[in-house]
């Protein structure tokens, strides 16, 4: 299988995976439909950006699912309540019910345990393109992220107690709390208007110290919630913090910032990024990958950064790229701690022309590695799925 841009589905593409455009729904497209025009348009009206297809091309390439299907459709469902929950208590004054709060839990303990399942994987993001809507797919994606990266990084480097010793104890304990805390980080921008969140363009002075206030406000909100602990309410009051203090809502720097909330600062970047957004597109993966490594010790916790390098990959199987000889081909397979070096299924010559498929282990390739990726197959390479 392969990840295509909806601009670039063409008539006739045969879907790898099934389509979801609600959290409470059933499938709108199913696995095996070949596309017409009119799914197209439906597809491009309901927020999704790209779907799997299945093709000749990436027979085989199966990318790695770090979340079932069943915590994805729950994870879902539980986050549009829990914001449906937290908008009816703006206007009452109240805060999260329990029986949200509940859930909220659940979802997290079954994120928590997809991901320890996956702790050795590396990250491909785009397992989670068919999320819905931005903030529906933002919240899911920063969560898993985010819990991909606070496991390694509490298995690395530990955690530090009130006392500052460094801990390795108790780190199922703490990833749900993490997982609550990143299901919920943006949930102060119900509070935001959403004129100012929606607008194509740039935000004034004004408004920006609007948008700022988001963190403190989801803080407000969950301030007085039965079962939302404080390690979970550090996420959302800090994940705009910055490792050198020029974060917001309260200036902090290094360790003075949750550990948490360095970690989410990471995840929630990188997926901003990544996402098409109302007032520009998304950033390719690998240059929001280099830009989160470009900033550790500056915007992030240099080890969250070292975790991340060797975690997320810039180029997930199914992508197109282009080598250093100028042949094309998929990523077929990425391993943790090589993201950079996957192995690649090359399928045009440097001409453009195709060959006969044949694999390139780029970590053993010398001299050979990625100079581009995610282009558009070529028209005469696509011909042959």
């Amino acid at each position: 299988m392969r990840l295509v841009r909806i601009e670039e589905l063409r008539t006739g593409d045969r879907l790898g995976r099934d389509v979801f455009t609600r959290p409470d729904a059933m499938p709108s497209l199913r696995a095996g439909v070949r596309v017409s025009d009119s799914f197209r348009q439906s597809l491009l009206r309901s927020g999704i950006g790209s779907v799997w297809i299945d093709d000749g091309l990436s027979a085989g390439i199966e990318p790695l699912d770090v979340l079932a299907e069943t915590t994805r459709q729950r994870a879902r469902s539980a986050i549009t309540g829990a914001l449906r929950d937290a908008s009816e208590s703006l206007s009452s004054g109240g805060t999260l019910t329990h029986d949200t709060v509940t859930e909220m839990r659940c979802v997290a303990e079954l994120i928590v345990g997809d991901v320890s399942q996956n702790v050795h994987s590396a990250l491909a993001l785009n397992d989670l393109a068919n999320a819905d809507a931005y903030t529906l797919k933002h919240s899911l994606a920063v969560t898993t992220l985010g819990l991909m990266l606070g496991a390694r990084v509490m298995r690395n480097y530990g955690w530090r107690d009130h006392t500052g010793q460094r801990r390795f104890d108790r780190v199922e304990e703490r990833l749900l709390e993490l997982g609550v805390g990143l299901l919920l980080h943006d949930i102060g921008k119900l509070a935001v208007p959403p004129e100012i969140l929606e607008k194509p363009g740039p935000l004034t002075d004004d408004e920006w110290t609007a948008m700022q206030a988001h963190p403190m406000l989801g803080f407000q909100i969950l301030r007085n919630a039965d079962g939302i602990s404080a390690l979970s309410r550090a996420v959302v009051r800090s994940h705009h913090e910055r490792w050198l203090g020029t974060g917001y809502p309260d200036g902090r720097a290094g360790n003075a910032v949750h550990q948490f909330a360095r970690i989410a600062a990471v995840a929630d970047v990188f997926d901003a990024l990544t996402s098409d957004r109302c007032y520009r597109k998304g950033m390719p993966l690998r240059e929001a990958f280099d830009f989160v490594v470009a900033r550790a010790g500056q915007d992030f916790d240099p080890e969250v950064v070292t975790v991340f390098q060797a975690t997320v990959a810039p180029y997930p199987p199914g992508t197109w790229v282009r080598l250093s000889d100028g042949t094309g081909g998929l990523v077929q397979e990425v391993r943790q701690g090589a993201v950079l070096t996957p192995t690649v299924r090359v399928i045009v010559n440097a001409e453009g022309v195709s060959v006969d498929p044949r694999v390139v282990d780029l970590a053993t390739a010398a001299g050979l590695d990625i100079v581009s990726g995610e282009a558009e197959i070529p028209e005469h390479a696509a011909l042959s799925r």
